[in-house]
């Protein structure tokens, strides 16, 4: 009798789907010589020639050589090596969270805490920079191994396994199968992959790594580098041409080599009587044409990976702060677009999974949803400079938005909470508003609230005048000199809010005056 559970992942995932909860698929042995397989390093004196074989090859299937010599370019060259990692642990830095749909009901919010604490036991670090390894390679291919907990299905960590063990079908340039025997591969399992596919580029899967527009500036460096080597070797010494008779036997000859190369490193050597040894003009070489091409060399790889030259130390010198800032901001956007990716492929194959192996949820827009938190906090020290002055003009901000712009939690139920060292009050210009409010309808508020409204509007004047008189008697020589200060600085002082708010002030005491007579009077109802 099958299961309700086993119903759905059969129909979801198919009939292979229980084969890959019980084993994985590279402990078949129809793939188990992958196992005993080693690198090839076609990296090995790589020509153009050769370079364009390895990646014809791969686009007609073969994705072996191509995979090798990526893998080969990531460890020997140290631009690329080391800005492929920066983009990668930039990602995988990112605090993660799992959280259940919108609108989500009681069954959709605790497969979403299941699927937690379930990660909470996986390197999630670990888990992104693998996924990394599809930027360079365009795919990357993580094998699940699945647990069980009772009732529960759950994956351990996942495991990336090595680009060479796969290859193309044939008929189809986009799937990516095993390699065994045959000449199509095994198609992967389901439920037994994170299948991730990075688009860095446009294109099919031979062609969409960012690998593939790396490959001819790491050619062309080692070129020059090669080229540079042999120069700085002969460099500064100068040519040895040896002499030897027209009878010289062979060993003679041999004689004579050996001396005049010897004289090049150890400045000594000897020679058969009436031979001789001519030295000419140092050689006059200069590195600037190959250091020329290693650094254009540099700068295209930067800009390929890290979306520019100055986040990754391969600038002119011609480097500006608001030109950093532009760079940092592009590298940034791809950050961005690394981690939607990273976290669709964890969605698709890990969490759908387990969400509908355990609670039976079947529509993978209902599964919980992971992602990496690439916000950015806001300037604090500018956003509580500029905030209140959009609130005293009458926006209506939420406080959600406040604490999603600054990055600062919002405090639960029941949390100790930290409080302002003095209350918080109303700004002198949110109660001039207040005031002219009860100055248009007397009946609205009371005495206290008007009293209140009059201090808060008066505050600011009141202290500009108090800041006044104190750098006066500051700057004064004796209580007369701060006299005739005070006298001379009463017209200057600030009385424009003041006199405001004093009107508003006796305006309201009058309509509070009347209202007190008519009400004694019997002409209003008290």
């Amino acid at each position: 009798m099958v299961s309700i559970k086993g119903f759905i992942r059969r129909r979801l995932f198919g009939a292979e789907a229980g084969q890959a909860l019980t084993e994985q698929q590279t402990a078949d042995a129809r793939v188990a010589q992958l196992q005993r397989e080693f690198a090839e390093h076609p990296s090995r004196g790589l020509t153009p020639a050769r370079l364009y074989e390895i990646i014809e090859a791969a686009e007609q299937g073969d994705l072996r050589a191509q995979s090798e010599l990526f893998e080969d370019m990531e460890e020997k060259d140290a631009q690329i090596g080391s800005d492929l990692a920066k983009r990668r642990q930039l990602a995988a830095e990112l605090e993660w969270q799992i959280v259940p749909p919108d609108g989500a009901s009681r069954k959709e919010r605790q497969a979403a805490e299941q699927a937690a604490e379930v990660f909470g036991g996986i390197e999630v670090e670990d888990l992104i920079i693998d996924l990394g390894a599809g930027l360079g390679h365009g795919w990357a291919n993580l094998e699940l191994a699945w647990s069980r907990d009772g009732a529960l299905r759950y994956v351990e960590q996942p495991v990336l396994r090595p680009h060479g063990w796969f290859r193309l079908h044939p008929d189809d340039q986009d799937l990516i199968t095993l390699r065994d025997n045959s000449a199509t591969g095994a198609e992967l399992w389901p439920l037994g992959w994170v299948r991730h596919r990075h688009r860095a580029k446009p294109g099919y899967v031979a062609r969409s790594g960012l690998h593939r527009m790396l490959v001819w500036p790491y050619l062309f460096q080692n070129y020059a580098l090669g080229d540079l080597a042999e120069l700085l070797e002969i460099y500064g010494l100068p040519a040895r041409i040896g002499t030897y008779p027209s009878n010289a036997t062979d060993k003679e000859k041999a004689t004579l080599l050996r001396a005049v190369t010897s004289l090049g490193h150890r400045a000594a050597g000897i020679i058969p009587e009436g031979m001789t040894i001519d030295f000419k003009e140092a050689a006059d070489g200069k590195a600037d044409l190959f250091l020329a091409m290693m650094h254009w060399c540099e700068r295209a790889k930067a800009k390929v990976i890290l979306g520019g030259t100055l986040t990754s130390g391969t600038g002119e010198g011609t480097n500006t702060n608001a030109l950093g800032n532009v760079h940092e901001r592009g590298l940034q956007s791809l950050i961005h677009s690394d981690t939607r990716q990273y976290a669709g492929s964890i969605n698709r194959d890990i969490l759908w999974p387990m969400a509908a192996l355990n609670w039976g949820i079947e529509d993978r827009r209902r599964a919980p949803r992971f992602y990496l938190d690439t916000g950015d906090a806001e300037d604090y020290e500018q956003l509580a400079n500029s905030l209140p002055v959009f609130v005293d003009m009458g926006a209506r901000i939420p406080v959600w938005w406040l604490h999603e712009k600054t990055r600062i939690p919002q405090a639960a139920d029941g949390e100790e909470m930290l409080l302002p060292s003095a209350p918080v009050q109303q700004r002198p210009q949110g109660a001039l508003r207040g005031l002219a409010a009860l100055r248009a309808d007397p009946a609205a508020g009371d005495v206290d609230e008007t009293a209140d409204l009059l201090g808060l509007a008066a505050a600011d004047p009141h202290r500009g005048w108090l800041d006044q008189v104190r750098a006066l008697a500051a700057e004064a020589e004796s209580l007369e000199a701060l006299r005739d200060s005070l006298l001379a600085a009463y017209g200057d002082l600030p009385a424009d809010e003041m006199r405001e708010a004093m009107a508003l002030a006796f305006a309201l005491a009058d309509a509070r005056g009347r209202e007190a007579v008519a009400i004694e009077s019997g002409q209003l109802d008290g």
